[in-house]
């Protein structure tokens, strides 16, 4: 039944049962090296890694921006994916309880082209500006033996790390989560930069890159170039109204089951789902897509959520509303072992890297 599920995103190259499996061979390797150093506060499998140096706490992610790059090198448009490379790293932070203070760029090309690399800087200085943190450092590679791109010499990648502070008392693994918290969504921009893969491939059954398409109000491209949204500010905001999140959660690759990546036994039934953005839409429509696997890839919609105290539910609405994004209440915690996320309106149960629908 796995197989019938994630059948289209496997077809567009991405297998996410073959990445499973070489993900746990590569954690059995590396396992040892926890007692190499000053090991980490949180085990592998959180949003951001959490050490102690010292009286510290300091967090640290690392992720790219993925296949969105062979967009922006059919387009020669790259001053967005910088952009995305600051929101993949330091929305990963956020989920910890840290709040994010440097990061660090890569870059590997086929080909150097200083015009590629302006655009590429104007989008990381932006995201940085978004997400109030210093690109400290970084480093490039020419490598055109093993990169290829969408024309002939734009090979590209581009990915970062990025490195937060946890206040005394601000670790945030999910522990505090209880049955009956309610779970609260922040809109997303769009696809942000998972399942890019899959966009591309159905996309491209119907539309060129650079068609303009009435439904979306720009060309397919930009539409999928459209920068991953930085929730630093609506975070912060939480904070400034003295509200305690007991669950944060950034919905990138695994879709929505990204908000079972909590340590207490809960899981989560959602029984409101918000609008989904016309890109999603479309993606949806023309791929025909079942309901079990746009929940497993894309965002929906929803690029981050909020867990909390039902007493704090209408402020923590209140708070995240007033930084001018929408925010919805979605569903809520109920005890189970297994942690499964329940969609109600699409009938559908999430367990460990698949929805399943219901009988």
């Amino acid at each position: 039944m796995s197989r019938e599920l994630t059948s289209e995103y496997a077809r567009s190259g991405v297998d996410t049962t073959e990445a499973d499996r070489a993900l746990a061979r590569l954690l059995l390797e590396i396992a040892p090296t926890a007692a190499f150093g000053s090991g980490t506060e949180l085990g592998i499998g959180h949003f951001a890694a959490v050490i102690r140096v010292g009286p510290l706490h300091l967090a640290l992610t690392t992720d790219g921006v993925g296949s969105k790059l062979l967009v922006a090198q059919a387009l020669g448009k790259y001053d967005t994916v910088g952009i995305d490379c600051v929101a993949m790293n330091v929305n990963d932070l956020l989920c910890v309880g840290a709040k994010p203070l440097a990061m660090l760029d890569y870059i590997a090309v086929e080909r150097c082209d200083p015009e590629v690399f302006g655009q590429i800087g104007r989008g990381l200085c932006e995201g940085a500006r978004q997400a109030g943190v210093a690109i400290v450092g970084g480093e490039t590679a020419q490598i055109p033996d093993m990169l290829r791109g969408a024309r002939e010499g734009s090979g590209l990648d581009l990915a970062g790390m990025a490195l937060g502070i946890v206040p005394d008392g601000g670790l945030c693994d999910g522990s505090k989560v209880q049955p009956g918290d309610v779970l609260i969504g922040v809109a997303s921009s769009g696809v942000h930069s998972n399942g890019l893969s899959l966009a591309r491939a159905v996309l491209a059954r119907k539309f060129r890159l650079d068609e303009y398409v009435a439904d979306l109000g720009t060309t397919v491209g930009e539409a999928l170039l459209t920068p991953t949204r930085i929730y630093v500010p609506q975070v912060e905001a939480l904070a400034k109204a003295g509200i305690t999140p007991h669950a944060l959660a950034h919905i990138t690759g695994d879709g929505f089951l990204n908000i079972r990546r909590v340590e207490a036994p809960v899981g989560f039934e959602i029984d409101s789902l918000p609008p989904v953005p016309e890109v999603l839409r479309l993606i949806s429509r023309i791929g025909e897509l079942d309901a079990a696997e746009l929940y497993t890839v894309f965002n929906m919609g929803v690029g981050f959520t909020v867990t909390v105290a039902p007493g704090d539910a209408d402020r923590t609405l209140a708070a995240l509303r007033a930084t001018g994004l929408d925010a919805w209440r979605m569903g809520r915690a109920f005890a189970d072992p297994e942690r499964k996320v329940r969609i109600l309106p699409e009938r559908l149960v999430g367990r460990s890297k698949l929805f399943f629908r219901e009988p």
